[in-house]
């Protein structure tokens, strides 16, 4: 039973990393390009934000993203993801005045995700346990 257990938690903290990790890198990569840092980045001067978040958002998403799913100090990553989470839905509610529905939605989702990642953790499948950690 306790086996079973620990087995099922394992597996489950498998398949939410891997939801989670590839949502971060589907929308991490494109910050990452030439075109979206600069017109991003005039965006966001436009919203009043420094133009570097765009860029720094895409390194945080695409590669924090990838750790999720590879499973490298998965707490960590993904409490720090949680916080970029809660960023961009103050960002999306205050600066772009932005709904729930059609709006923030995915930011709340991804949130509550990844704060059960960093309470769950990586699980035997990953590399934090192959590294002991």
């Amino acid at each position: 039973m306790i086996q079973t257990l620990f087995t099922n938690l394992d597996l489950s903290s498998l398949i939410l990393r891997l939801a989670v990790g590839t949502l971060f890198m589907i929308h991490g990569y494109p910050k990452l390009t030439a075109a979206q840092r600069t017109q991003g980045g005039a965006w966001m001067k436009s919203m009043g934000m420094p133009a570097a978040m765009v860029p720094f958002g895409g390194v945080v998403e695409f590669f924090g993203g990838l750790a999720l799913i590879l499973g490298t100090l998965t707490p960590i990553v993904a409490a720090l993801s949680a916080l970029w989470m809660l960023s961009t839905t103050w960002f999306a509610m205050s600066k772009m005045k932005k709904k729930y529905v059609g709006g923030y939605e995915i930011d709340i989702t991804l949130f509550l995700a990844a704060l059960a990642l960093a309470l769950l953790g990586s699980g035997i499948y990953s590399i934090d346990h192959l590294l002991g950690l």
